[in-house]
């Protein structure tokens, strides 16, 4: 392949989240809670444990902006959550863990219960029954959501009035009917769910699957005691669908509706911190993702590292940004979409997107001036910057290569 010309890409794997709305007595939507759903038809059913991943990565790869906009995230938790085994990314503060009736109330999971509370969580005890040890989980809990439609009104009633001396909020869930919801207001109840209000909608998005390389890379580096960001960055600068991941993660706000400006992959990781990076990582690795071709890879690495070689030698703006921005406007060709498409589906700061998407700042000029030399449009070009141009991305296709080619023999 010529260091200027620009691969062809097949389109990428699909993703898809179920969500459905939960109001407050004024109709109010105060939160979503976001459900699984198989991306194929043909999908074979995963693990709870592997549901979750799939959830909290397809959140991260549509844009928790995209599905949730500033409201709350309710996310179903197996007991595998509680202990730690499955971590969630989500933002605290945005966050409540729905944790299942399924999940046995002993020691153990009230711990891992008590942890995420300590963490900034919320709890909420989904179709909830009353077992031996119930009240361990109420003393934590914020939210208690009965299954009006398994348990009649009458069991409704009864369970909600042994629940209401524990301080928590009552959410009335599977509201089949207006007739329901009605019957559920006059209750008491303060939060409601269900058809009555609004089916789930399945929203879809497009991932880039990283290949399992990264993944065992990203896994070892972070093994150590002392993470090196230096050697994190270098893995992540490599793979788009794991920057694109990050970049989501580092900008989600700690409270309603609040972003951080996050500019490149170094800002995301000090964002993020050791903690947060451990557990996307191994939700990444638990989801089963790892594994996809090399088809646009090389030139959305030459184009990036092009952009960053430039900008140090122009001084047009930060080679970090110029490297992120340059990564993000190939995304087009690693998704099979058109990048208007692909602007539209993704939660990155302004600067960003004016940069990859829009091209109308300086960084989006140096975009454009690369992408062009890449499909071998150089006319007008004045001659030392169509030499400086060839020599960038000369360096950057022999930074590339070795990793493009090394892909099909090390993927899973």
């Amino acid at each position: 392949m010529a260091a200027g010309k620009p691969m062809t890409s097949t389109a990428a794997p699909a993703v898809a989240v179920g969500r459905q709305p939960i109001v407050d007595r004024t109709g109010a939507v105060v939160g979503y809670e976001l459900l699984y759903r198989a991306a194929r038809a043909d999908a074979p059913l995963p693990s709870g444990e592997q549901m979750t991943a799939d959830v909290v990565l397809g959140a991260l790869t549509i844009g928790v902006g995209q599905l949730v906009g500033d409201k709350v995230i309710f996310c179903n938790a197996e007991r595998g959550v509680l202990t730690g085994e499955t971590p969630v990314s989500l933002p605290p503060a945005r966050t409540v863990i729905e944790v299942l009736e399924t999940v046995a109330v002993d020691d153990e999971s009230v711990r891992g219960c008590r942890d995420l509370v300590g963490r900034g969580y919320q709890l909420a005890l989904d179709d909830f029954v009353w077992v031996d040890g119930a009240e361990r989980l109420l003393e934590l809990a914020t939210i208690v959501k009965l299954d009006v439609l398994a348990l009649g009104r009458e069991g409704s009633l009864a369970l909600a009035a042994r629940c209401r001396p524990y301080g928590v909020r009552l959410l009335a869930e599977k509201l089949e009917t207006l007739d329901d919801l009605d019957w559920a207001m006059q209750a008491g109840f303060e939060l409601f769910q269900g058809y009555a209000i609004e089916k789930p909608r399945v929203v879809r998005g497009q991932a880039i699957p990283a290949a399992a390389l990264a993944h065992t890379q990203l896994a070892t580096t972070l093994l150590t005691e002392d993470v090196d960001f230096d050697a994190l960055e270098s893995i992540l600068r490599r793979e788009p669908g794991l920057v694109l991941q990050v970049l989501q993660l580092a900008s989600v706000g700690a409270h309603h509706g609040l972003r951080r400006e996050v500019r490149s992959i170094r800002d995301a990781l000090v964002i993020l911190g050791t903690g947060r990076i451990r557990q996307w990582v191994a939700l990444t690795l638990l989801s089963g993702r790892p594994g996809s071709g090399a088809d646009g890879l090389a030139t959305a690495l030459v184009r990036a590292r092009t952009c960053e070689l430039l900008a140090a030698e122009r001084s047009v703006c930060d080679p970090d940004f110029a490297f992120t921005v340059g990564l993000l406007s190939t995304l087009d060709l690693l998704l099979g979409l058109p990048l208007e498409d692909v602007s539209g589906m993704l939660d990155v700061p302004p600067a960003v997107a004016d940069a990859a998407f829009r091209r109308s700042t300086a960084a989006g000029e140096l975009v454009t001036e690369v992408e062009a030399f890449q499909h071998g449009v150089v006319e007008g070009l004045p001659a030392a910057t169509a030499v400086d141009l060839d020599a960038a991305a000369a360096r950057a296709f022999a930074w590339a290569m070795p990793y493009v080619n090394g892909m099909s023999g090390s993927v899973a």
